[in-house]
């Protein structure tokens, strides 16, 4: 994860190089579903092997650590810590997570619906057209993630008309 995935605000969580992103996973499985599409087109089949082999590896890896038995987990700190766990006290569940889950197609179906379940229940505010980056907001946790969590808290519900709010929906509507 280093310092930063796609959210620049969680700098802290792998500064140590040790860190790790399932979110991340999910997107890299579907790049390398999309390389092997792509070596397919251009007849290098050993290489579709390879994209293959290292996706269904990676998509295993996700289930057995990344699943927190209602949604995926954010990542993991350095020191083994889980984010977006039910065990945490802030950030118990994190959206793109769960909206990478459907998005990649690399997750377990029960598990993207029950994941997609538990963003709709968490984090999808109707009555105020939003959906929220995560639940409930950084303010005191430790270990420190980074930046985020000196942010105004209410600033993490405020996802609507952002790419974590669009990611949420475009979850939601793919998987129903």
């Amino acid at each position: 994860m280093g310092t930063g995935d796609w959210n620049d605000g969680m700098n802290k969580v792998g500064a140590q190089g040790k860190g790790e992103s399932i979110w991340l996973g999910f997107f890299l499985y579907e790049v390398l579903m999309q390389f092997a599409n792509v070596a397919k087109l251009h007849g290098d089949p050993a290489f579709v092997e390879l994209c293959r082999k290292e996706a269904a590896k990676l998509r295993q890896n996700i289930e057995q650590h990344g699943w927190d038995g209602e949604w995926y987990r954010r990542a993991y700190f350095d020191d083994g810590t889980p984010l977006g766990s039910a065990s945490n006290s802030e950030c118990r569940i994190d959206s793109i997570a769960q909206s990478w889950s459907v998005l990649s197609g690399a997750a377990d179906a029960k598990r993207s619906r029950m994941a997609m379940d538990a963003l709709d229940k968490h984090l999808v505010h109707r009555d105020d057209a939003v959906i929220q980056l995560l639940s409930p907001p950084f303010d005191k946790s430790t270990p420190d993630p980074g930046y985020i969590r000196h942010m105004f808290p209410a600033s993490e519900r405020m996802a609507r008309n952002t790419p974590c709010g669009r990611l949420g929906s475009d979850g939601i509507r793919r998987h129903g």
